[in-house]
């Protein structure tokens, strides 16, 4: 009795075939979301280099709100950096996030000039800057802004409304 060897060895190869498809199509489709992935967290930090300009323009006390924003895992904000694109000087800027959050925390300084996102996160980010000389909100006093060195003090927060904190502070 022969056995048509042929037949089998061709239900392998096309096993295979299949594998190895299987396998270029996920590869094509991860690729295509780490490239959206990278496309949102690109376009939400230019909606927040857009905020902190438009604050820096308009210091009024007005909150400028970019919702749903992703920041990448490791990822950080300093002052200096933040100075730049404001146009402003470092000492007039501070950041906050929620006191019981594990997804960011301050550097090692005792000033809170410096944010660290330790993992992703997907967060409202909100900008309120006014002039030193107006006291719209309670933060105002709080701030460690140097009022004798800044036009106007900024504060960003990630996750909180400075606004409703505070019912005097228009929001925008």
């Amino acid at each position: 009795m022969k056995i048509n060897q042929k037949g089998q060895e061709f239900e392998v190869f096309n096993l295979l075939i299949g594998a190895i498809l299987a396998l270029a199509i996920l590869v094509i489709i991860i690729s295509i979301i780490n490239y959206l992935e990278d496309i949102k967290i690109d376009s939400s930090l230019e909606s927040i280099e857009q905020k902190l300009g438009n604050a820096a323009q308009s210091p009024d006390g007005s909150v400028f709100v970019s919702k749903e924003i992703i920041i990448p895992i490791d990822y950080s904000f300093n002052s200096k950096q933040v100075s730049r694109i404001m146009n402003i000087k470092e000492e007039c800027i501070e950041f906050d996030f929620p006191q019981n959050a594990k997804w960011a925390e301050y550097s090692n300084s005792p000033e809170r000039n410096i944010i660290f996102f330790p993992r992703r996160i997907q967060t409202d980010f909100y900008v309120l800057c006014q002039p030193e000389n107006i006291q719209l909100s309670e933060w105002h006093a709080q701030l460690g802004c140097d009022t004798s060195v800044c036009e106007f003090c900024c504060l960003l927060s990630f996750g909180v409304n400075p606004a409703a904190a505070n019912p005097k502070t228009p929001d925008n």
